[in-house]
């Protein structure tokens, strides 16, 4: 499971801690929470499972402290060496991360776990507690709102 699922829900971490090292706490504590309370798996949607827990390990720390500002490179082949390529996506990226960050923390999860993470609507809304409607209505006012903000 950890396998399958580590990399999806460190990104999703990522997404709302801006911060490498905290996304993979998050991520390592909630496999560590999902093994304790194995009796409790929902095996129909464990994906689903898995985000719950990882948002409510968020929750947790963000009761603690306030989330840092993420500051990382974009670096991929075909932009290493050309720097005006580096720089457009760079910007774009950092258009893309400031719009997201504008947007309610529901909204931005709704949007990272169905657009980014391709989640099916249901296994969305177990994951954020919220019912299905609710997950269509948030991901078609966040989508609008991005492209206004973009």
């Amino acid at each position: 499971m950890y396998q399958e699922y580590a990399d999806e829900i460190f990104r999703y971490s990522l997404l709302h801690v801006h911060d490498d090292a905290l996304a993979e706490d998050i991520t390592a504590d909630t496999f560590l929470r999902a093994w304790k309370h194995f009796d409790n798996f929902d095996h129909k949607q464990p994906r689903a499972w898995l985000y719950s827990i990882a948002r409510n390990r968020m929750t947790d720390h963000w009761r603690k402290k306030p989330t840092v500002e993420l500051d990382t490179e974009l670096v991929d082949e075909d932009s290493a060496h050309d720097p005006v390529r580096f720089a457009e996506k760079a910007l774009a990226k950092d258009q893309v991360h400031a719009a997201m960050d504008k947007l309610p923390v529901k909204v931005r999860s709704v949007i990272h776990l169905r657009c980014i993470e391709g989640m099916h609507v249901k296994e969305v809304a177990v994951a954020l507690g919220v019912s299905e409607a609710n997950v269509r209505v948030m991901q078609h006012r966040g989508l609008r709102a991005l492209k206004d903000l973009l």
